[in-house]
């Protein structure tokens, strides 16, 4: 179950759902029945794409216009490998009509079997949802042995980390030039 704090997602209107395959999907529906009895009112408007659709060029093309203006843009898709070529252009597409609006971008990334560090998925739509000034919601399993890479974690968790090279800096005495 994905746990996202909801008090960010109360103020959307406007929800754009891409999704990888059907059975993905109904994850991100019971994901958006969430997010509406959230509202009060519930008035969502949400509209729902899938990655076949965005690998259209005519298709994508009113995507881009629904996610450039959208409040929340979810993600829906399996953690493993890396996106499609159609998908990360559909996605540069669309930041890159964006400006400067505020909004959320939402990793609903299933990962069945898997727990291993991020995928390059996840880290993509962080970096994504960084360019476009935009917050990047997720679950992160807490049982989850590795930090995000290049996460304010994984900073604290390498500088806490007494690696070989390190101790032998701190071992070694100045050295010290004698007077003449």
């Amino acid at each position: 179950m994905i746990k996202i704090d909801q008090n960010e997602l109360r103020a959307a209107k406007a929800v754009v759902v891409i999704y990888e395959n059907p059975s993905i999907r109904e994850r991100a529906v019971h994901f958006c029945e969430r997010l509406v009895a959230a509202q009060h009112p519930p008035e969502l408007d949400l509209d729902w794409w899938s990655f076949a659709l965005l690998s259209d060029a005519a298709m994508a093309h009113s995507a881009v216009e629904k996610a450039s203006g959208a409040d929340v843009v979810i993600f829906a898709m399996d953690a493993r490998g890396d996106l499609p070529d159609p998908i990360k252009l559909w996605i540069e597409q669309w930041l890159s009509k964006r400006g400067e609006r505020e909004g959320a971008m939402v990793g609903l990334l299933h990962h069945e079997g898997w727990h291993g560090a991020a995928s390059f998925r996840e880290i993509y739509l962080r970096h994504a949802a960084r360019r476009a000034g935009m917050d990047y919601l997720s679950h992160a399993a807490p049982t989850r042995p590795r930090a995000m890479p290049d996460s304010i974690d994984s900073f604290s968790e390498r500088a806490g980390q007494m690696t070989s090279v390190l101790d032998d800096i701190l071992q070694t005495k100045p050295y010290s030039q004698p007077m003449l």
